[in-house]
Protein backbone atom coordinates (compact mmCIF):
# COMPACT_ATOMS: atom_id res chain seq x y z
CA UNK A 1 0.00 0.00 0.00
CA UNK A 2 2.89 2.42 0.80
CA UNK A 3 4.25 1.80 -2.68
CA UNK A 4 0.88 2.69 -4.22
CA UNK A 5 0.80 5.95 -2.23
CA UNK A 6 4.30 6.84 -3.45
CA UNK A 7 3.38 6.13 -7.05
CA UNK A 8 0.29 8.30 -6.78
CA UNK A 9 2.48 11.09 -5.42
CA UNK A 10 4.89 10.64 -8.34
CA UNK A 11 2.11 10.74 -10.93
CA UNK A 12 0.42 13.73 -9.30
CA UNK A 13 3.67 15.69 -9.20
CA UNK A 14 4.52 14.76 -12.79
CA UNK A 15 1.07 15.98 -13.86
CA UNK A 16 1.59 19.32 -12.08
CA UNK A 17 5.25 20.06 -12.86
CA UNK A 18 6.18 17.71 -15.69
CA UNK A 19 9.06 16.10 -13.81
CA UNK A 20 10.25 14.62 -10.52
CA UNK A 21 13.61 13.76 -8.97
CA UNK A 22 14.73 10.78 -6.93
CA UNK A 23 15.58 13.13 -4.05
CA UNK A 24 12.04 14.53 -3.98
CA UNK A 25 10.64 11.04 -3.47
CA UNK A 26 13.27 10.19 -0.87
CA UNK A 27 12.55 13.36 1.11
CA UNK A 28 8.77 13.09 0.83
CA UNK A 29 8.58 9.51 2.12
CA UNK A 30 11.86 8.96 3.97
CA UNK A 31 12.76 5.99 1.76
CA UNK A 32 16.02 4.94 0.16
CA UNK A 33 17.12 6.04 -3.28
CA UNK A 34 16.87 2.42 -4.42
CA UNK A 35 13.21 2.28 -3.38
CA UNK A 36 12.47 5.53 -5.23
CA UNK A 37 14.19 4.22 -8.35
CA UNK A 38 12.12 1.01 -8.24
CA UNK A 39 8.91 3.06 -8.08
CA UNK A 40 9.97 5.11 -11.08
CA UNK A 41 11.12 2.01 -12.98
CA UNK A 42 7.70 0.42 -12.57
CA UNK A 43 5.91 3.53 -13.86
CA UNK A 44 8.35 3.80 -16.76
CA UNK A 45 7.70 0.15 -17.65
CA UNK A 46 3.97 0.86 -17.74
CA UNK A 47 4.54 3.80 -20.08
CA UNK A 48 3.49 6.60 -17.72
CA UNK A 49 6.91 8.26 -17.41
CA UNK A 50 10.15 8.75 -19.27
CA UNK A 51 13.30 8.13 -17.22
CA UNK A 52 15.76 11.02 -16.90
CA UNK A 53 19.11 11.43 -15.15
CA UNK A 54 18.18 11.63 -11.48
CA UNK A 55 14.45 11.15 -11.91
CA UNK A 56 11.68 11.08 -14.50
CA UNK A 57 9.60 13.35 -16.71
CA UNK A 58 6.18 13.36 -18.31
CA UNK A 59 5.92 11.58 -21.64
CA UNK A 60 5.57 13.81 -24.69
CA UNK A 61 3.72 12.67 -27.85
CA UNK A 62 6.90 11.52 -29.64
CA UNK A 63 8.31 9.50 -26.75
CA UNK A 64 4.84 8.10 -26.04
CA UNK A 65 4.94 6.14 -29.26
CA UNK A 66 7.89 4.18 -27.94
CA UNK A 67 6.40 3.66 -24.46
CA UNK A 68 3.28 2.17 -26.05
CA UNK A 69 5.45 -0.09 -28.18
CA UNK A 70 7.33 -1.29 -25.10
CA UNK A 71 4.09 -2.16 -23.32
CA UNK A 72 2.80 -3.83 -26.46
CA UNK A 73 5.91 -6.01 -26.73
CA UNK A 74 5.93 -7.02 -23.06
CA UNK A 75 4.64 -10.59 -22.62
CA UNK A 76 3.77 -10.56 -26.32
CA UNK A 77 3.23 -14.30 -26.65
CA UNK A 78 1.05 -14.43 -23.55
CA UNK A 79 -1.11 -11.55 -24.77
CA UNK A 80 -1.52 -13.16 -28.18
CA UNK A 81 -2.66 -16.42 -26.56
CA UNK A 82 -5.19 -14.51 -24.44
CA UNK A 83 -6.49 -12.69 -27.51
CA UNK A 84 -6.87 -15.92 -29.45
CA UNK A 85 -8.85 -17.58 -26.67
CA UNK A 86 -11.02 -14.50 -26.12
CA UNK A 87 -11.88 -14.39 -29.83
CA UNK A 88 -13.33 -17.90 -29.59
CA UNK A 89 -16.20 -16.42 -27.56
CA UNK A 90 -17.15 -14.01 -30.36
CA UNK A 91 -19.78 -15.38 -32.72
CA UNK A 92 -21.21 -14.28 -36.07
CA UNK A 93 -23.59 -11.31 -35.77
CA UNK A 94 -22.37 -10.40 -32.28
CA UNK A 95 -22.17 -6.81 -31.08
CA UNK A 96 -19.10 -6.40 -28.88
CA UNK A 97 -17.09 -3.74 -27.11
CA UNK A 98 -13.29 -3.90 -27.34
CA UNK A 99 -11.43 -1.90 -24.73
CA UNK A 100 -8.09 -0.16 -25.07
CA UNK A 101 -4.95 -1.83 -23.80
CA UNK A 102 -2.19 -3.93 -25.30
CA UNK A 103 -3.71 -7.23 -24.18
CA UNK A 104 -7.31 -6.62 -25.24
CA UNK A 105 -6.33 -5.37 -28.68
CA UNK A 106 -4.82 -8.80 -29.48
CA UNK A 107 -8.32 -10.17 -29.94
CA UNK A 108 -8.73 -8.20 -33.17
CA UNK A 109 -6.38 -10.25 -35.32
CA UNK A 110 -8.51 -13.35 -34.66
CA UNK A 111 -11.88 -11.84 -35.65
CA UNK A 112 -11.46 -11.59 -39.43
CA UNK A 113 -13.67 -14.63 -40.12
CA UNK A 114 -16.67 -13.38 -38.11
CA UNK A 115 -19.60 -12.36 -40.30
CA UNK A 116 -22.07 -9.66 -39.36
CA UNK A 117 -19.87 -8.56 -36.46
CA UNK A 118 -20.34 -5.07 -35.01
CA UNK A 119 -17.53 -3.68 -32.85
CA UNK A 120 -17.67 -0.63 -30.60
CA UNK A 121 -14.25 0.52 -29.40
CA UNK A 122 -12.27 3.42 -27.96
CA UNK A 123 -8.99 1.87 -29.11
CA UNK A 124 -7.24 3.38 -32.11
CA UNK A 125 -5.14 0.22 -32.75
CA UNK A 126 -8.29 -1.93 -32.60
CA UNK A 127 -10.11 0.29 -35.08
CA UNK A 128 -7.05 0.38 -37.35
CA UNK A 129 -6.88 -3.42 -37.39
CA UNK A 130 -10.59 -4.05 -37.91
CA UNK A 131 -11.23 -1.55 -40.71
CA UNK A 132 -9.30 -3.92 -42.97
CA UNK A 133 -12.29 -6.29 -42.89
CA UNK A 134 -15.19 -4.91 -44.92
CA UNK A 135 -17.65 -7.39 -43.36
CA UNK A 136 -17.00 -6.03 -39.84
CA UNK A 137 -18.76 -2.83 -38.80
CA UNK A 138 -16.55 -0.64 -36.61
CA UNK A 139 -17.89 2.12 -34.37
CA UNK A 140 -15.09 4.28 -32.97
CA UNK A 141 -16.38 6.40 -30.12
CA UNK A 142 -15.39 10.05 -30.06
CA UNK A 143 -13.68 12.08 -27.37
CA UNK A 144 -10.20 13.10 -26.29
CA UNK A 145 -7.36 11.15 -27.84
CA UNK A 146 -4.67 10.19 -25.32
CA UNK A 147 -1.52 9.55 -27.40
CA UNK A 148 0.37 7.46 -24.85
CA UNK A 149 -2.59 5.10 -24.53
CA UNK A 150 -3.60 5.15 -28.24
CA UNK A 151 -7.17 5.50 -27.00
CA UNK A 152 -10.12 7.85 -26.64
CA UNK A 153 -11.36 8.92 -23.21
CA UNK A 154 -13.14 11.76 -21.47
CA UNK A 155 -16.76 12.88 -20.88
CA UNK A 156 -17.69 12.71 -24.57
CA UNK A 157 -16.47 9.11 -24.81
CA UNK A 158 -18.31 8.14 -21.62
CA UNK A 159 -21.51 9.75 -22.91
CA UNK A 160 -21.32 7.89 -26.20
CA UNK A 161 -20.49 4.48 -24.79
CA UNK A 162 -23.47 4.75 -22.43
CA UNK A 163 -25.78 4.80 -25.46
CA UNK A 164 -24.71 1.41 -26.78
CA UNK A 165 -25.89 -2.02 -25.68
CA UNK A 166 -23.48 -4.85 -26.49
CA UNK A 167 -23.64 -8.59 -26.00
CA UNK A 168 -20.04 -8.90 -24.88
CA UNK A 169 -17.51 -6.44 -23.50
CA UNK A 170 -13.81 -7.28 -23.56
CA UNK A 171 -11.98 -5.05 -21.10
CA UNK A 172 -8.53 -4.71 -19.56
CA UNK A 173 -7.15 -3.51 -16.24
CA UNK A 174 -3.95 -2.39 -14.53
CA UNK A 175 -4.59 -4.85 -11.73
CA UNK A 176 -7.21 -7.27 -10.41
CA UNK A 177 -7.63 -8.39 -6.82
CA UNK A 178 -10.18 -10.54 -5.03
CA UNK A 179 -10.47 -7.91 -2.32
CA UNK A 180 -10.11 -4.66 -4.28
CA UNK A 181 -11.54 -5.68 -7.64
CA UNK A 182 -10.36 -4.08 -10.89
CA UNK A 183 -8.14 -1.04 -10.47
CA UNK A 184 -6.34 1.48 -12.66
CA UNK A 185 -3.93 4.37 -12.23
CA UNK A 186 -6.64 6.92 -13.05
CA UNK A 187 -10.31 7.38 -13.79
CA UNK A 188 -10.05 8.37 -17.47
CA UNK A 189 -9.68 5.00 -19.17
CA UNK A 190 -11.33 3.02 -16.39
CA UNK A 191 -14.57 5.02 -16.47
CA UNK A 192 -15.06 4.12 -20.13
CA UNK A 193 -14.41 0.46 -19.26
CA UNK A 194 -16.85 0.61 -16.35
CA UNK A 195 -19.67 2.06 -18.43
CA UNK A 196 -19.03 -0.43 -21.24
CA UNK A 197 -19.18 -3.30 -18.75
CA UNK A 198 -22.46 -2.00 -17.37
CA UNK A 199 -23.91 -1.91 -20.90
CA UNK A 200 -22.88 -5.49 -21.72
CA UNK A 201 -24.69 -8.80 -21.27
CA UNK A 202 -21.39 -10.55 -20.56
CA UNK A 203 -18.07 -9.08 -19.43
CA UNK A 204 -14.70 -10.63 -20.24
CA UNK A 205 -11.58 -9.44 -18.44
CA UNK A 206 -8.38 -10.01 -20.41
CA UNK A 207 -5.16 -9.59 -18.44
CA UNK A 208 -1.78 -11.27 -18.30
CA UNK A 209 -0.81 -13.05 -15.10
CA UNK A 210 1.50 -10.25 -13.93
CA UNK A 211 -1.61 -8.21 -13.08
CA UNK A 212 -3.30 -10.85 -10.93
CA UNK A 213 -3.54 -9.69 -7.28
CA UNK A 214 -2.04 -6.32 -8.16
CA UNK A 215 -3.79 -3.21 -6.84
CA UNK A 216 -3.64 0.28 -8.29
CA UNK A 217 -5.32 3.54 -7.22
CA UNK A 218 -8.77 3.76 -8.82
CA UNK A 219 -11.30 0.97 -8.34
CA UNK A 220 -13.83 0.75 -11.15
CA UNK A 221 -15.35 -2.75 -10.99
CA UNK A 222 -15.51 -5.71 -8.63
CA UNK A 223 -14.48 -9.21 -9.63
CA UNK A 224 -18.14 -10.21 -9.30
CA UNK A 225 -18.91 -7.92 -12.25
CA UNK A 226 -16.80 -10.17 -14.50
CA UNK A 227 -18.31 -13.20 -16.19
CA UNK A 228 -14.98 -14.63 -17.33
CA UNK A 229 -11.37 -13.77 -16.55
CA UNK A 230 -8.92 -14.88 -19.23
CA UNK A 231 -5.25 -14.88 -18.29
CA UNK A 232 -2.15 -16.81 -19.34
CA UNK A 233 -0.68 -20.10 -18.22
CA UNK A 234 2.02 -18.43 -16.12
CA UNK A 235 -0.41 -17.58 -13.32
CA UNK A 236 0.69 -18.78 -9.89
CA UNK A 237 -1.17 -22.02 -9.12
CA UNK A 238 -2.00 -20.89 -5.59
CA UNK A 239 -3.63 -17.73 -6.93
CA UNK A 240 -5.51 -19.71 -9.53
CA UNK A 241 -7.01 -21.94 -6.85
CA UNK A 242 -7.89 -18.94 -4.66
CA UNK A 243 -9.88 -17.41 -7.50
CA UNK A 244 -11.66 -20.66 -8.25
CA UNK A 245 -12.46 -21.18 -4.56
CA UNK A 246 -14.22 -17.78 -4.68
CA UNK A 247 -16.25 -18.98 -7.69
CA UNK A 248 -14.49 -16.62 -10.07
CA UNK A 249 -14.69 -18.05 -13.56
CA UNK A 250 -11.04 -17.94 -14.62
CA UNK A 251 -9.35 -19.77 -17.50
CA UNK A 252 -5.81 -19.95 -18.84
CA UNK A 253 -4.71 -19.33 -22.41
CA UNK A 254 -1.80 -21.49 -23.49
Amino acid sequence: MAQDIRKKYILDRIEKTGEITINQIVNAFNVSGMTARRDIADLVERGYLIRTHGGAMKSDPVLSMFSYSRRNDRFKDRKTAIGRLAASYVKDNDTVYIDSGTTVVRICQFLKNRNGLRVVTNSLPAASELINYAHIEVILIGGKIVPERRSIYGPAAIGQIAKYHVKKAFIGTEGVSLEKGLTAYGSNESEVSRIAANQAERVFLLCDSSKIEKVSFYRFLSVEDINLLITDGKIDRTLLERYREKDINIIEAT
